[in-house]
C-alpha cells in the first residue's frame, strides 16, 4: 500500500475539519472557533508521528486480549446550535500490546500515577487515534479521576505512536464523517418538515416522486380538458418523455447510492470482527495473509490463487489419515480384481488393433506432411507434454489425482492407462520423452504402428498392473503414487532388442564413428541392472516393478512374433535387406526436420 508521510495529516485532517465546519457551521461560529479549536492540532504540528503511516499489517480495530475488565469512558458531544449538550458513553478496548508493565508507566507519567490509571489512560488515548476523535477531544477531558497533566498526555500519546504506529489522518476522515452524518440526523429530527439539505434524502426522493406522479395526473386530465382541435395545453410528449428519463435515472443512482451505503455498513462490521483487513488501496476487504494484485483496467483485485489452491488440494487429497485406515476402506479383492480385468480388455484390444491395423490413406491422416513413424512418436509426445502442463492448473488436480496417478492402496481401473501418460515433474517427462525418441522411431519402422502402439499401451498397462500386486501382496508400498511412460518405454525396447537384426550402431555427434552393438546383451543388461536397482537398500522413488512388467510384455509380443514367421515376412517386405547400423542422430534430425517442414507448411496454408 502507498504510505502517506504524517506530515500530511495534520494538513490533511485541516482541510478535512475546514470543509466540515463550512458545510455543517456556517451559522454556528462556535463550532471551530479559534478559541476553541482542538488541542491534538497543535499536537499534530509541535508533535508529529515518528512514523509515516502505519504498516499494512496493522489492525487497529483488533486489541490483544488481556483480561476481561473493560473500560467506560463519557466523551462530551460538542454543542451545537439549537440541540441539548449530551453525554456519550463509549466503550474502551484493550490496547494491541496488552497491558503495559508498570515500569514502562513509570516512564512515561512519573511515580504519582498508578500502573492501573495509566493503562486506562493509554487505553483512552488510543481509542480516540483510532476511532478518528482525537482530533476532536485531543488530550483533554481524560476524566477527574485520573490524576495526569496535559503535558503527561502529550508524552502518552508519543508513547502510543511510536509503539503503535497507524494512520491517524484516514481515522479522522471517518471521525469526521460520521460527525456529519449525525449532526445532519439529528438536525432534520428537530426540525423534519423543512426543506433544508439536512432532511432525509430518501425522504425527499419520495416526496418528490408523490408530487411529480400528482403533477403528471394533473397535467394528463388538463389535457383531456383542454382540447380545441389539434392544440393542446401542458408540457409536450418530449417534455413528459425527458422528464421520466430523468426520473428512471435518479433511481438508479438511488439504487446505487442504497447498495454501496449498505455495502460499507457490512464492511464496518466485518471490520469489528477481526477477521479482515483493508486492502492496500483500500477499495475491498480480505483477510489477513491474501495478496492483491491490479488488474487490466487498474483496478484493486484481491487475490484468491491461495485458498483456490487449497481447496483444490483438499478435493485431490484422500480422507485417510494413515495407511491402516486406507485398507480398511477396501478388501483386497476389490483393489486387485477390477484393475486386473480392465488390463485384461486392454491386452485383448491392443492385440486386436495390432493384428488388424492398416495404414489410412493420406487424404484421412492428421498429418500427411509427417511419415507415420514421426506422427506417432509427436503424438504420444504431446499427449505427455499436455497432461504434464495439466498438473500445473490447480482446478485440474481432482481430476489427475483420480484418472492419472497410480495409488495401490486405493485404485482405480482407468488408472493403469492413465498414469502411463502422466507425469509431475518436468524432469521426469524430459527423461522419458527423450529415451522415446531415441528408441521408437527405430521400433516403430521394425514394427509398424500397429504393433507398435498395441505394445506400448498393453506395457504401461501391465506394469501398472505388476505394481499393484507389488505393493498388496509384496513388499512394495502401499501409499505410493506412481506416474509415467517407463514401463510403456521398456515395453518397446525390449521389443526391439529381441526384434532386431542390427549390429551396430553409429555414435552421434562424432563423424565416421561406429560400435559394435549386440541388443540382446543389451537387454540383459537392462535387467540386471533393474534387479540391482530394485535390490538397492534405502529408498527409492523408481518403480521397478512396473518396468519389469513392461519388459515381460515387450519380451511376450517379440516371442510371438518370432515364432508367427515376422522375420520372414519382414525380408520379404525391405528390398535388399535391412541396414545393419543404427543412426540414432540420424533419425532424431530426420523427425525433427519433418516437424519442422510441416508446421512451415501449415503456417503457409493459413
Amino acid at each position: 500500500m502507498a504510505l502517506r508521510p504524517a506530515a500530511r495529516a495534520a494538513h490533511q485532517w485541516n482541510s478535512v475539519t475546514s470543509a466540515f465546519a463550512r458545510r455543517y457551521c456556517v451559522s454556528q461560529p462556535s463550532c471551530f472557533t479559534s478559541a476553541a479549536a482542538s488541542p491534538v492540532l497543535s499536537a499534530l504540528r509541535s508533535h508529529p508521528s515518528p512514523h509515516p503511516a502505519r504498516s499494512f499489517s496493522t489492525t487497529p480495530r483488533t486489541a490483544a486480549k488481556v483480561d476481561n475488565s473493560s473500560l467506560t469512558h463519557q466523551d462530551i458531544i460538542p454543542p451545537q446550535q439549537g440541540l441539548p449538550q449530551r453525554k456519550r458513553t463509549i466503550q474502551i478496548g484493550h490496547l494491541p500490546g496488552g497491558r503495559v508493565s508498570d515500569g514502562q508507566i513509570r516512564s512515561i507519567f512519573g511515580t504519582r500515577v498508578s500502573g492501573h490509571d495509566g493503562n486506562s489512560v493509554l487505553r483512552i488515548l488510543h481509542h480516540r487515534r483510532t476511532s478518528g476523535s482525537l482530533a476532536d477531544y485531543g488530550v483533554d477531558n481524560l476524566g477527574d479521576k485520573y490524576n495526569v497533566s496535559r503535558d503527561q498526555a502529550i508524552k502518552a500519546l508519543d508513547w502510543l505512536r511510536n509503539k503503535f504506529p497507524l494512520d491517524e489522518a484516514r481515522a479522522a476522515e471517518a471521525w469526521a464523517e460520521k460527525e456529519a452524518n449525525r449532526i445532519a440526523y439529528e438536525m432534520w429530527l428537530a426540525d423534519p418538515e423543512n426543506d433544508s439539505k439536512y432532511k432525509d434524502p430518501a425522504r425527499v426522493y419520495r416526496e418528490q416522486q408523490k408530487k411529480e406522479a400528482a403533477e403528471r395526473e394533473q397535467e394528463a386530465e388538463q389535457q383531456e380538458r383542454s382540447q380545441y382541435g389539434i392544440l393542446r395545453t401542458g408540457k409536450s410528449q418530449f417534455e413528459i418523455s425527458i422528464q421520466e428519463k430523468r426520473r428512471q435515472r435518479l433511481e438508479e443512482i438511488t439504487k446505487k447510492a442504497e447498495a454501496k451505503e449498505a455495502k460499507a455498513v457490512e464492511e464496518e462490521k466485518m471490520l469489528a470482527t477481526g477477521e479482515w483487513v483493508r486492502t492496500p488501496g483500500g477499495t475491498q476487504l480480505m483477510k489477513p495473509g491474501q495478496d492483491t494484485y491490479v488488474d487490466v483496467f487498474g483496478r484493486e483485485q484481491v487475490s484468491r490463487r491461495k485458498e483456490e489452491m487449497e481447496r483444490a488440494q483438499k478435493a485431490a487429497q484422500t480422507s485417510f489419515k494413515d495407511e491402516d485406515e486406507m485398507l480398511a476402506q477396501t478388501t483386497l479383492t476389490q483393489r486387485l480384481y477390477p484393475m486386473t480385468a480392465f488390463v485384461l480388455v486392454v491386452c485383448l484390444v491392443s492385440f486386436g488393433f495390432a493384428h488388424y491395423y492398416e495404414p489410412p490413406a493420406p487424404a484421412y491422416r492428421l498429418w500427411p506432411d509427417l511419415s507415420p513413424t514421426t506422427a506417432t512418436i509427436a503424438s504420444i509426445v504431446l499427449a505427455n507434454t499436455l497432461l504434464c502442463i495439466a498438473w500445473r492448473w490447480t482446478p485440474f488436480w481432482p481430476i489427475m489425482t483420480r484418472y492419472f496417478m497410480h495409488v495401490p492402496g486405493y485404485p482405480r481401473a482407468v488408472q493403469a492407462v492413465g498414469n502411463v501418460f502422466s507425469h509431475v515433474q518436468y524432469e521426469h517427462l524430459f527423461g522419458n520423452m527423450m529415451m522415446l525418441a531415441l528408441v521408437g522411431p527405430v521400433a516403430h519402422d521394425l514394427v509398424d504402428r500397429g504393433v507398435f502402439l498395441g505394445t506400448y499401451v498393453s506395457a504401461g498397462a501391465v506394469g501398472t498392473l505388476v505394481s499393484l500386486y507389488w505393493a498388496n501382496l509384496g513388499k512394495g508400498s502401499i501409499t505410493a503414487h506412481s506416474v509415467g511412460a517407463s514401463a510403456a518405454i521398456w515395453g518397446i525396447s525390449a521389443l526391439y532388442c529381441l526384434l532386431t537384426d542390427q549390429e551396430t550402431i553409429k555414435i552421434p555427434f562424432i563423424r565416421d564413428m561406429e560400435v559394435g552393438f549386440y541388443p540382446k546383451m543389451l537387454l540383459a543388461a537392462f535387467v540386471v541392472w533393474e534387479v540391482a536397482m530394485a535390490r538397492r537398500k534405502g529408498p527409492s522413488t523408481m518403480d521397478h516393478a512396473s518396468h519389469f512388467g513392461g519388459m515381460a510384455v515387450g519380451v511376450g509380443v517379440a516371442g510371438y512374433l518370432h515364432a508367427t514367421g515376422f522375420h520372414q515376412r519382414r525380408a520379404a517386405s525391405v528390398e535388399g535387406g535391412e541396414a545393419k547400423t543404427v543412426d540414432v542422430a540420424g533419425i532424431v534430425k530426420g523427425e525433427a526436420g519433418e516437424v519442422k517442414d510441416a508446421v512451415v507448411n501449415a503456417v503457409k496454408k493459413a
